[in-house]
This record gives structure tokens, C-alpha cells and sequence, in this order.
């Protein structure tokens, strides 16, 4: 019986183990040590979401502000803007010529036409209580959208972060996509679908990781730390077309917003 107990408590260790090693930091290094840096204006102390938009530009929102702004890498500055609405709790961004889609934090999604200005308003099934905080494509016909608060639909409670896949012709074909354990204070923040490894970004900025999925099992395959000093409130995250990772970090107690680059060697 002895024994028994013994190997019992052995197992029940191990999968604790295993659990808290799936939803902690797994790798202290990566994301230390930037390749690029970039202090961001002013009018971008408050971002919150970006995209690639092309070879030298980004495109972002801060959660202040209903525009996008142009960030060119090269020149360091905003290089032009489209005003798309009023005021408001802007979260994410993404982009497929020609369509802009932004989020706000009750799941309102503004599509943007950047030919002809023109701007379609859908309300996605999420509430103020899902605190959405990221989008991103998932292909030409889906997004994904990551919550931070409530992770069920229309603001219900869920025993997980949700990150859920929108038909963009039928917004209310919203399903769950993807999840994070609830608890250790996770909170995505940021999200982004790498379809050429198929693997899927997620920030939490209030537990200082970057969480990396398969796309086709869901599973966690690393676990990154994001150090406060480096990474102060991480927002938005990007892939470039060349394989180049952008994370932003909202200015918070720093002077000054934060563009950072990485690139994994694979």
C-alpha cells in the first residue's frame, strides 16, 4: 500500500509538473535580446495592435484613437494615417488588400477599404465582459480573435481563454478555435497566424509570455517569457513576409512606446 501511495503522489507530481510547465515560462532568453528596436512617437504610445502592411511598413492602431498609422521601419516615423472612426477602445488590427479589419474591445469589428474609405461596422458575438485584445487572419475567408476576459461567447464565463475563428461573409458563424489554461494570470493580448509553419502567436501581457500553438492541434508547443524590462506592456504582435517577428509594447510606465524585432532560427 505503501508503494502504491508513493507512486501515486510520483504520478500526481508529474502532472502538475507537466501542466505548469505547458503554462510557464520555458525559454528566459529569446526575447531579451532584440535584433531592432524602435522608440515610437507619441501618437503611438498607446498601441495596440499592428500588421505588416508591406516591405517597409507597418500598419497599427493605439486603443485610443479610431485611426491607422503608418509605421515605416526604415524612415522611423508615421508616414500617413486613415481616419476610419470615432474615438474609441481599439485592440487589434489586420490586414488583406484591400480590407482593413479592426476590433474594438466589445468585439465590434470595423472593415475598412483602403480604396474607397469606405467603412462597414459588424458587431462579432462577444460583449465588453470578453474583453477582446487581439485579430489576426486566419485565411482569406476567416480571422481569429483572442480574448482576455470572459473566453464564452456573448461575455459568458468559460474555464479558459478563448480564441475563436470568424467567417468574415457570416460573422455569426463565430467558433472556438483555439484555447489557453485559465489562471497564472494569462490574458492574451496579441495575435498572429504564421500559415507558412502553421503555428499561432499569442501574447499575454499580464503574465509576461508569448505562447506559440499548433495551429492543427491547439497544443502549446514553447512557452516564451517576455522580461518586464524589455517587454513593459506587449500589445501587438506581426510577422513580415520574410519570416521577421514585430512585437509593440504600449508605452506604460516607460517614456516612450516600443517596436521590437526577432527572427527564429529554424
Amino acid at each position: 500500500m505503501k508503494i502504491a501511495k508513493h507512486l501515486s503522489i510520483i504520478f500526481l507530481m508529474t502532472i502538475c509538473a507537466s501542466f505548469i510547465s505547458c503554462a510557464q515560462n520555458t525559454d528566459t532568453s529569446f526575447f531579451t535580446s532584440p535584433q531592432k528596436k524602435w522608440i515610437l512617437p507619441s501618437k503611438l504610445d498607446e498601441i495596440s495592435g499592428l500588421t505588416w502592411y508591406d516591405k517597409n511598413t507597418i500598419a497599427c492602431v493605439n486603443d485610443e484613437k479610431g485611426n491607422i498609422y503608418f509605421y515605416n521601419i526604415e524612415e522611423k516615423e508615421v508616414t500617413r494615417k486613415i481616419d476610419f472612426g470615432k474615438d474609441g477602445d481599439y485592440e487589434g488590427i489586420t490586414y488583406q488588400k484591400p480590407f482593413f479589419y479592426v476590433i474594438n474591445s466589445k468585439g465590434k469589428l470595423h472593415i475598412i477599404n483602403e480604396k474607397t474609405n469606405e467603412v462597414e461596422k459588424v458587431q462579432l458575438p462577444f460583449t465588453s465582459e470578453n474583453d477582446v485584445e487581439g485579430l489576426c487572419m486566419f485565411d482569406k475567408k476567416h480571422l481569429l480573435v483572442a480574448l482576455k476576459g470572459k473566453g464564452g461567447l456573448q461575455g459568458k464565463k468559460a474555464d479558459f481563454k478563448g480564441i475563436y475563428k470568424v467567417e468574415i461573409a457570416q460573422p455569426n458563424n463565430t467558433t472556438l478555435a483555439y484555447t489557453l489554461p485559465k489562471g497564472l494570470r494569462v490574458s492574451p493580448s496579441g495575435i498572429y497566424f504564421d500559415k507558412k509553419n502553421k503555428e499561432v502567436y499569442v501574447l499575454s501581457h499580464r503574465s509576461s509570455q508569448l505562447f506559440l500553438l499548433d495551429s492543427q492541434s491547439g497544443n502549446i508547443k514553447e512557452t516564451f517569457a517576455l522580461p518586464k524590462k524589455i517587454h513593459a506592456q506587449p500589445e501587438g504582435i506581426c510577422l513580415s513576409n520574410d519570416g521577421r517577428i514585430f512585437i509593440s509594447n504600449e508605452r506604460g510606465s516607460q517614456y516612450n512606446a516600443k517596436l521590437y524585432q526577432f527572427t527564429f532560427k529554424r
